[in-house]
């Protein structure tokens, strides 16, 4: 389902239906997932649409720019110990009007077939409102649904000279970068700096000549996702890491 369109078109897929047709002399987008229906009307010629996975921060509205997920069995770090361990993350699709060229680049439609939780990370005195996801603990990739879910390579990295209690993850939407092809993939790291304090970032730098240990078959193909968050970021000066100072 991801990737360029030029109208008319009409695709399906896993309850999905994203069409643009011609009425009247005028382009009307249709969605329709579940009993949730979107039309809007396109004016003007010459445009073609974009499907692309996006920060998982999106729906049903902008409630939160951190998620936070939570591991289902909570993982011990050894003192000085850095491990590469796979985790799952919401996947939300994006739909986006351009011109040729990819220029003029506008968000039409967010939908997400992930479910949708929110969580506070820390007391109620005082915590931060999260979007929540519980995922499994993976030495390997796995291989979920790439319209649902994607996958998190994420580096621990225990500073301390004491072992480390791991039980989730904060991660910031101003930092994440996704790649996509065959699967929704993003790069992560969660530097444990003392007890109760870890900071968690995202690789920002394209990273396919890196992936052959991960996946050889998507090295030279996964394309950079477009980004709703990282395209705020001129108007609006945010940190692309997340500071957990309430545990983890």
């Amino acid at each position: 389902m991801y990737g360029n369109y030029d109208p008319p078109f009409s695709i399906e897929k896993e309850g999905i239906s994203i069409s643009v047709e011609e009425l009247e002399k005028r382009w009307v987008y249709k969605r329709t997932l579940g009993t949730d229906t979107v039309e809007k009307l396109i004016l003007g010629d010459g445009k073609h649409i974009i499907i692309s996975p996006v920060e998982p921060l999106n729906t049903p509205k902008e409630i939160t720019p951190n998620l936070l997920i939570e591991f289902e069995k909570t993982l011990l770090l050894a003192a000085g110990a850095r491990k590469k361990i796979f985790l799952t993350f919401p996947v939300e699709i994006g739909v986006f009007i351009s011109d040729k060229g990819n220029k003029n680049l506008q968000l039409l439609d967010v939908l997400t077939l992930a479910r949708k939780k929110f969580t506070l990370y820390g007391p109620v005195s005082n915590g931060i409102i999260c979007k929540h996801w519980k995922s499994g603990i993976y030495s390997v990739s796995p291989s979920p649904n790439p319209l649902q879910e994607g996958i998190m390579e994420l580096t621990l990295r225990n500073t301390t000279s004491e072992w480390a209690s791991i039980s989730k993850a904060v991660f910031s939407a101003y930092g994440m970068k996704i790649f996509y092809d065959s699967d929704v993939f993003m790069r992560a790291h969660m530097d444990i700096l003392n007890k109760n304090t870890a900071e968690t970032g995202f690789e920002l730098q394209h990273i396919s000549g890196e992936l052959k240990s991960f996946h050889p078959k998507n090295q030279e193909t996964r394309k950079e996702a477009i980004e709703i968050y990282n395209r705020k970021l001129d108007f609006v000066p945010v940190s692309l890491t997340f500071d957990m100072r309430l545990g983890f």
